[in-house]
């Protein structure tokens, strides 16, 4: 056979296998619309959709418009009343084998008070492949007064930030596990709860070398409170072993996602409910920035459950991207998995040594 002809059946090839994969995204449905705020004052819009596609928001300082690669089912409400601080309405718009969804906005929305991402289906807990938007709204700080209800919200803390790393008690939270996944990897498919529940066991074995004591919401692939829980209960779980073991900090080690497959590097999240959660964070943050040549998303502040109901300080880690395949390689990796562990414990120890103040 000549080479010519041996080149041309490979152009033939590749383009059945492109012209299937068209096909396949214009069979994405979307079968149902959801949403919802939470006690968190997280504001969540879901679309389920008959298989994974690709998403994309766009921002404006005056609106947020999301566009689903996946047909609007017929029968799926077109607009919605909305009670939010950030979000005016909600509307659906079919556009052939795409679906926008606006929402204006009563304010400036920045961009780190909203994420955008997928979730592989979970035949376990019955659910299918999503399309998420979380939007953080703000809602009250554990040391807020509450104007609505006339009180004031008051955690009278127990930790400690003094003396060192020796004798601390660390809270490790492995993201997700049992019937959640958790995100997944576009090449592989590894899941989110295989990737964290190894570098917090790692975690744990350099922070007990160091001299703390460390307590850990599972240490196998299961679910905290339980398989039926709702996303409240699981997570209200996860804190209730910080509280019962009295912690001086609790971690909790995720990984990230993205519809844009070349958006990756490392990421820390904090609630200042405390004098100490941004200090945590910024120092965690900083060593991970050491483990690799890896872009620095920086960290934020945001409203996540874990960090806001722990009365003791701590941060959410957002271990690179499943969704970037070089960081996905990386994240399956044995070694690179222990140097996310040092990195996590040495920041954890650079924060005790750098704030040494009075709980």
């Amino acid at each position: 056979m000549s080479l010519l002809k041996r080149i041309m059946i490979l152009c033939a090839f590749i383009l059945a296998i492109v012209g299937f994969g068209s096909v396949s995204a214009a069979n994405t449905q979307i079968t149902a619309f959801n949403w919802g705020v939470n006690k968190e004052n997280t504001l969540r819009l879901v679309f389920d959709i008959t298989q994974l596609t690709r998403a994309k928001a766009e921002l404006t300082s005056s609106m947020l418009k999301v566009t689903v690669n996946g047909k609007l089912k017929p029968d799926i409400q077109r607009r919605y009343a909305v009670n939010s601080s950030k979000v005016k309405s909600i509307s659906l718009l079919a556009q052939g084998d795409k679906t926008v969804l606006i929402l204006p906005l009563k304010q400036t929305l920045k961009s780190s008070e909203y994420k955008l991402f997928v979730l592989k289906k979970n035949p376990g807990a019955k659910r299918p492949d999503r399309v998420v938007l979380d939007i953080f709204n703000g809602g009250v700080s554990a040391d807020t007064p509450n104007k609505r209800a006339g009180t004031h919200i008051c955690v009278v803390p127990t930790y400690s930030v003094t003396g060192g790393i020796k004798g601390k008690h660390i809270t490790l939270d492995p993201g997700h596990g049992g019937t959640d996944p958790g995100t997944h990897g576009l090449i592989t498919g590894v899941t989110e709860k295989e990737i964290t529940l190894p570098v917090s066991l790692k975690l744990r074995a350099i922070l007990e070398k160091k001299g703390a004591i460390v307590s850990m919401t599972r240490t196998t692939d299961r679910d905290v409170w339980g398989p039926e829980a709702t996303d409240v209960q699981e997570l209200q779980a996860r804190v209730d072993v910080a509280e019962k073991n009295k912690a001086d900090l609790f971690i909790s080690v995720h990984c990230n996602a993205s519809v844009n497959t070349d958006i990756g590097g490392f990421s820390t999240y904090y609630n200042p409910k405390t004098s100490y959660d941004e200090s945590v964070a910024e120092n965690i943050q900083e060593s991970l920035l050491k483990t690799a040549s890896l872009n620095d998303l920086g960290v934020r502040e945001a409203n996540f459950y874990v960090n806001k109901r722990c009365s003791m300080p701590g941060a959410l880690v957002e271990l690179l991207f499943l969704t970037n395949a070089r960081e996905e390689k990386l994240l399956r990796s044995n070694w690179f998995q222990n140097k996310m562990a040092q990195a996590i414990a040495d920041g954890i120890e650079d924060f005790y040594k750098k704030n040494g103040g009075v709980s």
